[in-house]
């Protein structure tokens, strides 16, 4: 820990003073399985958990780019501070994440690699937003039955079909 307190700032040597051990390494291990490059984008839901507060920081240092998704709760803004500070390139709300913006946002970084930490609505988002062909890896949770649509006519499409049709490369951890 001494050896990093020169070249992060105090909020984060805390962060990581008080992290369970196992983010680090888990995360270190996730970011190992994407073969991420610097200069590459990912994005992913709960950056608010340990896990994805150690995405962050490893990405970080790495020069991969985040686009980070949290749940909106009461609080949201602060949190989307925090995770600023820690090394958040970018961080949205769960509806903000749902909105054109977020379309363009995506066309515009480009994440090649998607993150999922939970089993709801929120694997979908990070599904579309992750490029054709990228990689979409899932983490201890399982994918919802189906991706929706909100707001158009499309009927849900099952996961496999929408897998199939970006191209992307699936992984369960």
């Amino acid at each position: 820990m001494q050896a990093l307190r020169g070249r992060l700032s105090i909020g984060q040597v805390r962060y990581l003073s008080t992290a369970a051990p196992d983010s680090s390494s888990i995360a270190n291990s996730i970011l190992k399985t994407l073969n991420l490059r610097s200069g590459e984008a990912l994005v992913q839901n709960e950056g608010d958990s340990d896990i994805g507060k150690a995405i962050i920081q490893l990405a970080k240092e790495r020069g991969i780019t985040t686009i980070n998704i949290i749940a909106d709760k009461p609080g949201s803004f602060q949190l989307i501070e925090v995770l600023k500070k820690l090394g958040g390139d970018i961080v949205v709300t769960e509806d903000y994440a749902r909105t054109w913006y977020m379309k363009r946002l995506v066309a515009e970084v480009k994440p090649i690699a998607g993150l999922n930490f939970t089993d709801d609505s929120q694997a979908t988002v990070v599904g579309k937003a992750v490029t054709e062909g990228g990689t979409l890896l899932t983490y201890g949770k399982k994918l919802p039955s189906h991706v929706v649509y909100e707001g158009a006519i499309r009927k849900p499409v099952e996961w496999s079909e929408f897998l199939t049709k970006k191209k992307l490369k699936a992984q369960l951890m």
